[in-house]
């Protein structure tokens, strides 16, 4: 297959990472937005202090980490709130992301972003394809609080802090639906894949971006 950069996005709990992880093992270089953040978060101190400024010293561990759990009681379900940390975060994290693929690409000429917000950041006009993982939002919601032991209002807080699915799946190239087993996102990640060689034998471009 020839050089490509795929983009696996969608809203939170929808099992956006399964899903990359399983094209990963397609041979593909993954590239986490969520892991870059982390790092960023580690390595960026002036970054961290203009976060611990905007939201207080408190959202600073005492070592000069983020605290991220404070953060984002004090951002989730607040869209001022959520908005001024982005002013802050974004720029340094699409510059972060940008670096990382093109570090891969220099061993891989197949790649995985797996970002909740590849629209957000513009990355949709620089990936190949974009697939969009898909999941009701009652099936998120259960997810959520299963795997983080939040309650219903924290779980929804979260979900509600995200754009739509709706305003989002009119970027995609591929929708996946996950609601159900482990077992049918793999059998519609090998259906995806299948499609892209076929794509790619045909010698058919991606989309233009």
């Amino acid at each position: 297959m020839a050089r490509l950069i795929l983009g696996v996005t969608g809203n939170i709990a929808s099992g956006k990472s399964e899903t990359a992880r399983l094209l990963q093992q397609k041979g593909c270089a993954l590239v986490d937005a969520d892991a870059v953040a982390h790092e960023l978060y580690g390595y960026d101190r002036a970054l961290v202090q203009q976060i611990g400024a905007e939201f207080g010293q408190d959202v600073v561990w005492s070592n000069g980490m983020l605290d991220r759990k404070k953060l984002g009681s004090l951002v989730f379900g607040r869209p001022d709130a959520m908005a001024a940390l982005n002013r802050l975060v974004h720029p340094a994290l699409i510059n972060a992301i940008r670096e990382r693929i093109r570090s891969s690409q220099r061993v891989m000429n197949r790649l995985v972003l797996d970002a909740a917000l590849i629209v957000e950041l513009g990355f949709a006009k620089e990936v190949d394809y974009l697939v969009f993982v898909s999941a009701a939002v009652p099936v998120r919601l259960v997810r959520l609080m299963e795997r983080s032991g939040l309650t219903q209002d924290e779980a929804m807080r979260r979900i509600e802090s995200q754009v739509p699915e709706e305003s989002k799946l009119q970027h995609a190239d591929f929708v996946i639906k996950n609601e159900t087993t482990k077992e049918y996102l793999a059998e519609q990640v090998d259906a995806l894949w299948d499609e892209l060689i076929a794509r790619d034998d045909a010698g058919e471009s991606p989309r233009e971006t």
